[in-house]
C-alpha cells in the first residue's frame, strides 16, 4: 500500500511510504468546559485520520493537519472524477461501558459540491483502519450504518453529527481500545458528484457523554480546621475557613468537583451570603472550603452549609453548622488574690520556695471561659479554664525570684477575645544577707587596718540584727536599718585575710540567714617618688639614682622596709628613718621597663603585704 498526503485542496502530490505508525496523530482529550453547558464527559480528538481515493485503489491519503477531504465523488483541476471514503479512529480506553450515556462523531463541513442537494454521508464502524487497507482493500464493516444530523439549516454545517452510541457500546463490550469509523456517500448516490462534501480535517471530534449520578451530601462538615466538627459552640473572632467532604459515587472518570458555601444569621434564615471557595485533599479524600468574612459581621448567632456540584447535578445541601461571631473583647480585666503573696504588701511574703496560690475571676463578665497568665505581658502562655462559664480558676505559682514580681492575667471569651491586662504586683520575701566591705583605712594607733563592712538585706523581711566573728572570735552584733543596712567597722586587723561568719536574726534572735565569707585587710605600704623615677611612669637614665619614699600603713612595731626588683631580685633591708619612714634609692645600670616590691618589717617578725608597681628607665 502507498500512502499519500495532499495540500489543503488536494492540489499536488508528495509519495509516503512507511508503516501505518506513521498515521498515528496521538488522542488528545480536551477539558470540561463550563457546567451550564452540559458538554460530555469526554471530548476525544482523533488518533488517526485518513482518506481512500478510487483513482489510486491502491493507496490511502493520510491528511496530518490542516484543510480539508472529500467524501463521496468530486472532480480534480483536470477534472478527473474521484470517488473517496474517510476513516477516522478515537483512542476510547479509560470510558467505563457503565456509565455510557451516548457518544457523537462530530465534523463540521467546509463545502458542498451542490448545495441542492440533500446530506447523505453515513458513518459505519469498522476494524481498525492499517497501512494493508486502501480503496480497493477497505476495512470490515463490524457494525450499522448511521445517518447525518446537522445544526442549523444552512447547505454547510458547523457541526454534522453521527451517533455512534452503539458503536462504542459494542467496542467497549468486546474490550477495544480504538474505535474507527468510515464516513461515505451510500452507494446509490456514492459516484454522483453532486453529492459530494468536504470535512474540515482538524475539526472532527467524538463527544462522550456519561451517566451522571448527584454527589452525596456533604457531612463531615468542620469549623475552622478539619480537627473541630461542626457543633454549637463555635465562637469566632476574626475570619476562618469551614471544610466539607466532597464525595461523587460516579466520579470515575474524573468528574471535577466544586464546591459552593453559604452563610446566613440565624435571625434570618433567607439573607445568605455566597463564601469564596476552595478545594482541599488530604488522608480523607477531597474537602470543600468555605471562607467566613466574621470581620465584616456583627456580633450574633450564624449558621452555613454546603454543597457539591459535578459539572451536571448539585448534591442536596448538608445539614446547617451554626458558629458564633463575638468580636467583643471582655470589657473589664480580671480579679487576682493570693493568700500568700497579697498585693502591694507593706512587708514581703512567701519565699523562691515558696509556691502560692491564686485566684483569678471574671470580674463579672458573663463569657469568660478561661485565664491566660505570665510573668511578662508579653509571654502569657500560661492557660487555665474557668470552672464554669464567667466563673473563676486557681493555679499554684512559685516566683522565679525574689523582691518585687508582677503576674500579668487576662481572661478568654469563647471566641478568644482577651480582656486588658490585669498587673498583679506582690513582694517575694528575700532573707539573703549580703556582706562586702566599703572601706579600710590605718587605725589611728598604728595597730593595724580598720575595716568598714556593709551588710545588706531585703527591708522589712524580718531581719533586724546582724551577728558576726572575724576569725572566730567573739561574737558582735549591728542591728539593722529601715534599709535593711548594717555597717559596723571590724578591726583593727592584721594584714591578710580574715575569716567573716555572719548571721541576719530576727527581733526574737532567730537565726534567719547565715553565711562565711572572706576578706582581705591591705596593710601593704604606699610608696611616693621624688620625681625622678614617676610611679607607673619614666624617666631618670642609667646612673641616675632617684628616691622612692616607703610609709608603714600600720606603724606600730615597723622596723625596716625590705624592696627588691626585676633588675635585682635580692631582697634589701632599708631602716625607717625618725619620722617612721624608710628612703629607698634606686640607681639604674640599664634602661627600659624595672617592677619594684616594697613590704615593711615588723619587731615580732611579720611583714606586711607588698605594695608593686612598675617604671621605665630613659
Amino acid at each position: 500500500m502507498t500512502l499519500r498526503t495532499r495540500d489543503a485542496r488536494g492540489r499536488g502530490r508528495t509519495t509516503l511510504r512507511g508503516a501505518i505508525a506513521a498515521l498515528v496523530l496521538g488522542a488528545v482529550v480536551l477539558p470540561p468546559v463550563s457546567a451550564a453547558a452540559a458538554e460530555p464527559h469526554f471530548v476525544l480528538t482523533p488518533s488517526l485520520l485518513a482518506y481512500t481515493d478510487s483513482t489510486t485503489p491502491d493507496t490511502a491519503v493520510f491528511y496530518p493537519s490542516g484543510g480539508d477531504l472529500p467524501v463521496g465523488s468530486w472532480r480534480d483541476e483536470e477534472s478527473t472524477r474521484h470517488t473517496s471514503r474517510a476513516y477516522v479512529t478515537f483512542d476510547i480506553g479509560g470510558i467505563y461501558v457503565g456509565r455510557l450515556s451516548s457518544a457523537t462523531l462530530v465534523a463540521r463541513e467546509s463545502r458542498a459540491n451542490d448545495c441542492a442537494k440533500p446530506r447523505t454521508v453515513v458513518a459505519l464502524p469498522t476494524a481498525p483502519f492499517t497501512g494493508d487497507n486502501s480503496w480497493s482493500s477497505p476495512p470490515k464493516t463490524i457494525g450499522k450504518e448511521v445517518t447525518a444530523t446537522a445544526e442549523g439549516g444552512d447547505c454547510t454545517s458547523w457541526r454534522t453529527m453521527w451517533n455512534l452510541t452503539t458503536a462504542l457500546t459494542d467496542a467497549l463490550t468486546r474490550g477495544d481500545h480504538q474505535l474507527t469509523a468510515e464516513l461515505r456517500v451510500p452507494k446509490k448516490y456514492e459516484g454522483d458528484v453532486a453529492y459530494g462534501r468536504w470535512l474540515e480535517t482538524n475539526e472532527f471530534r467524538f463527544e462522550v457523554e456519561l451517566k451522571n449520578t448527584a454527589p452525596l451530601k456533604p457531612t463531615k462538615l468542620y469549623n475552622g480546621n478539619t480537627e473541630t466538627p461542626c457543633g454549637p459552640d463555635y465562637f469566632a473572632r476574626s475570619n476562618f475557613s469551614v471544610f466539607a467532604d466532597m464525595t461523587d459515587r460516579d466520579r470515575d472518570p474524573g468528574d471535577s468537583l466544586t464546591p459552593e458555601f453559604e452563610f446566613w444569621p440565624l435571625a434570618d434564615p433567607s439573607a445568605t451570603t455566597a463564601m469564596t471557595i476552595g478545594i482541599s485533599s488530604g488522608g480523607d479524600g477531597l474537602s470543600g472550603v468555605g471562607n467566613v468574612p466574621v470581620d465584616t459581621l456583627a456580633d450574633g448567632e450564624y449558621a452555613w452549609h454546603a454543597r457539591t456540584y459535578d459539572q451536571r447535578a448539585w448534591s442536596p445541601w448538608s445539614d446547617p453548622c451554626r458558629f458564633t461571631v463575638d468580636r467583643t473583647a471582655p470589657g473589664v480585666a480580671p480579679t487576682v488574690a493570693s493568700p500568700e503573696y497579697p498585693e502591694n504588701p507593706a512587708s514581703p511574703t512567701g519565699g523562691t520556695s515558696v509556691t502560692g496560690t491564686f485566684l483569678f475571676t471574671a470580674h463579672g463578665v458573663p463569657d469568660v471561659v478561661g485565664f491566660r497568665y505570665g510573668d511578662s505581658q508579653w509571654s502569657m502562655y500560661n492557660q487555665v479554664p474557668a470552672d464554669q462559664l464567667g466563673g473563676a480558676a486557681t493555679i499554684r505559682w512559685q516566683p522565679r525570684s525574689a523582691g518585687e514580681q508582677t503576674l500579668y492575667v487576662v481572661s478568654v471569651d469563647r471566641a478568644g477575645n482577651s480582656s486588658p491586662v490585669r498587673s498583679y504586683t506582690f513582694k517575694v520575701r528575700d532573707l539573703t544577707v549580703t556582706a562586702w566591705s566599703t572601706r579600710q583605712e590605718p587605725d589611728p594607733s598604728g595597730a593595724g587596718i580598720l575595716v568598714s563592712m556593709r551588710f545588706g538585706t531585703q527591708p522589712g523581711n524580718g531581719i533586724t540584727t546582724v551577728t558576726y566573728r572575724v576569725d572566730g572570735g567573739a561574737e558582735q552584733s549591728v542591728p539593722v536599718d529601715a534599709q535593711g543596712v548594717a555597717e559596723p567597722v571590724l578591726g583593727p586587723l592584721k594584714g591578710g585575710e580574715h575569716t567573716l561568719a555572719y548571721a541576719g536574726r530576727s527581733a526574737t534572735g532567730e537565726v534567719l540567714y547565715q553565711a562565711e565569707t572572706t576578706l582581705y585587710a591591705d596593710d601593704a605600704p604606699s610608696i611616693a617618688s621624688d620625681g625622678v623615677y614617676p610611679i607607673d611612669g619614666s624617666g631618670g637614665g642609667v646612673g641616675v639614682p632617684g628616691v622612692f619614699t616607703v610609709t608603714p600603713t600600720v606603724t606600730r612595731d615597723a622596723t625596716a622596709v625590705t624592696w627588691f626588683t626585676t633588675q635585682n631580685s635580692e631582697h634589701l633591708d632599708v631602716s625607717l628613718d625618725a619620722d617612721g619612714k624608710a628612703r629607698v634609692t634606686f640607681t639604674p645600670t640599664a634602661s627600659g621597663w624595672t617592677y619594684f616590691w616594697f613590704s615593711v618589717k615588723y619587731a615580732d617578725g611579720t611583714s606586711s603585704g607588698w605594695r608593686s608597681f612598675s617604671v621605665t628607665v630613659d
